[in-house]
């Protein structure tokens, strides 16, 4: 069972890092060169299938890092690594949930008037760089975790 929650929590956390910085790297450019009207169409016409991969990764990654963290509760040796990866992840989790989820809501209904699209893009993808690093955090401690047991 330990070995299933680590793999979950490695894959799942490296899985997750992946998908936002494709996020970042092939939308994030692309939002930028476009007019607001147009990004806002754009958003509105498409932010589902992104929103449909997010928890694909992430629930795995989540499940492994609490079962791993659990199961590692009364060892040193990798109990640290765990918790660390896991505190990354559930920050990760945190900006997602406080920032991301409702500014990708406002934006795909229309509630972002375009005059304020490119500084709300702006913070958008500043915090999305935060994440991706909170995930690359999680998912190097997650793989240092399992390397220990």
């Amino acid at each position: 069972m330990r070995a299933v929650f680590a793999y979950l929590a490695v894959l799942g956390s490296a899985s997750f890092t992946g998908t936002m910085l494709c996020i970042a790297i092939a939308f994030g450019g692309y939002w930028t060169s476009l007019q607001p009207d147009d990004f806002l169409a754009w958003f509105a016409a498409n932010s589902g299938f992104i929103a449909r991969t997010i928890p694909v990764v992430a629930g795995p990654a989540l499940l492994g890092l609490v079962g791993s963290l659990w199961l590692a509760r009364r060892e040193r040796g990798a109990q640290g690594a765990w918790a660390i990866a896991t505190a990354a992840m559930l920050g990760l989790a945190l900006v997602t949930g406080l920032y991301h989820l409702p500014a990708n809501a406002a934006l795909a209904n229309g509630e972002i008037p375009p005059e304020a699209v490119s500084a709300t893009l702006r913070t958008w993808l500043t915090l999305h760089a935060l994440r991706i690093a909170l995930g690359l955090t999680a998912s190097a401690f997650a793989l240092g975790a399992a390397r220990l047991e």
